[in-house]
């Protein structure tokens, strides 16, 4: 024991970094005034106010007027998409993009374009995220980044008829590639409406993690309770309307989880039309539930706003992705929690840990990112404050427009 414990200070000799800053936003716990944070390497050692901390660093730099919190969690992009210059204004039209993209898009050019917003969600301060893809782009690149990820392969398919070689075709895609515990492969169906009964059920008894998009218009309650309407419409406009299919009769959330479609971990991805009945169902499931919303994109195709305030009342897990540049102007995460406290009501605060936190567990990395605590990630962010009032950090973190910089790559000379 004794040389276990001397290897270890041998190891941590020389290593250890200490920084200071005015305010540390763990999450977990209240903030601290006048803290300190000591890493190793790529780990949390120790959080706590400065007289309180028991450990000695080899190197101790003093950040000032800043503020220390943990890196964000983005729970719902897509990194392969690009930029247009004319965005759809509408569902219909974001669906056609979409289709139109995945279409058309060379194989190629999606793996450069996700290097490129994965490197933009870092600049932002993103630490770990769910990406929907088609064809699993991002994943090299995300290997490459010292990102977590969830890649979350988004399968639609409406015929029965197709559902099995549709779900064989994901499943050897999600196997191809080293398999890595910081970057992971999913199946994921992309709405319930958007795929047969028989292809939800296989996905649901394969996987442990699932998202979904869910909710993000009446329509789709519409066409689960009746068969008819625009969703109708639509997929016959594509050629993926099964005549055979029955109408269940209830609304989109009631049908994923009355039919055991969902997984052990699922997110719901929108949310923007749901109701107190709709979320006390929620609980009567075996299964962990949480809901991400995207308020940006809500806004920009004029989705309504998702009942967040609800949501948190009900003691839902609330977490937020950005979506994607076909959409929003770009991934950072810093919008959303703004756009959450200036337009929806929430406390910068609630916001915040709805980014951090929330996001982490959502995805299940929550022991590795999501707060500031010994044994995770010691890649974190710095805000500096100098100019501003920093009475409340997490105020600062919500409407400040200063970029953020990771704690692990400040220069200890440069600083000094």
């Amino acid at each position: 024991m004794e040389e276990n414990n001397q290897l270890t200070e041998s190891k941590e000799n020389g290593l250890t970094r200490a920084f200071r800053a005015r305010w540390i936003v763990p999450i977990s716990r209240p903030p601290i005034q006048d803290g300190i944070i000591i890493i190793n390497q790529d780990k949390i050692l120790e959080v706590d106010q400065v007289e309180n901390i028991r450990r000695e660093a080899s190197e101790t730099i003093d950040l000032g007027n800043a503020v220390i919190f943990p890196g964000f969690v983005n729970v719902h992009t897509h990194l392969e998409h690009v930029s247009q210059p004319t965005k759809p204004t509408d569902y219909y039209s974001y669906l056609r993009y979409i289709r139109d993209f995945n279409r058309d898009a060379e194989s190629a050019a999606k793996i450069e374009t996700a290097k490129q917003n994965i490197e933009a969600s870092h600049r932002f301060g993103t630490i770990a995220l769910a990406d929907f893809s088609t064809d699993g782009a991002s994943f090299e690149p995300l290997l490459a980044s010292p990102l977590f990820a969830r890649i979350f392969y988004e399968i639609t398919g409406f015929k029965d008829a197709d559902a099995m070689s549709i779900f064989r075709k994901y499943q050897n895609l999600i196997k191809e590639g080293v398999v890595n515990k910081r970057v992971t492969k999913h199946l994921a169906p992309s709405s319930p409406w958007a795929l047969s009964q028989n292809l939800l059920k296989e996905i649901g008894i394969c996987e442990r993690h699932i998202a979904v998009h869910m909710n993000m218009t009446e329509d789709e309650n519409a066409f689960i309770l009746g068969g008819s309407g625009k969703i109708k419409q639509f997929l016959l406009s594509i050629e993926d309307f099964d005549y055979g299919w029955q109408a269940p009769g209830m609304n989109a959330l009631k049908y994923f989880f009355n039919y055991h479609f969902y997984a052990k971990h699922n997110i719901l991805v929108h949310m923007n039309y749901a109701d107190e009945a709709d979320i006390e169902a929620l609980k009567t499931f075996p299964a962990k539930v949480n809901i991400c919303i995207c308020p940006r994109m809500s806004r920009d195709l004029n989705l309504g706003r998702p009942p967040v305030l609800m949501f948190q009342e009900k003691g839902v897990n609330v977490c937020l992705g950005t979506e994607g540049l076909s959409v929003v102007s770009d991934l950072d995460i810093r919008k959303e929690i703004a756009f959450c406290v200036e337009e929806l009501g929430l406390s910068p605060e609630t916001a915040i840990k709805c980014a951090t936190l929330n996001g982490a567990y959502a995805i299940g990395f929550h022991k590795e990112v999501g707060s500031l605590e010994t044994g995770k990630t010691a890649k974190c962010c710095v805000l500096e404050a100098d100019g501003e009032k920093c009475n409340d950090p997490y105020e600062l973190i919500a409407k400040s427009s200063k970029p953020v910089t990771w704690l692990d790559e400040i220069d200890m000379e440069a600083k000094a």
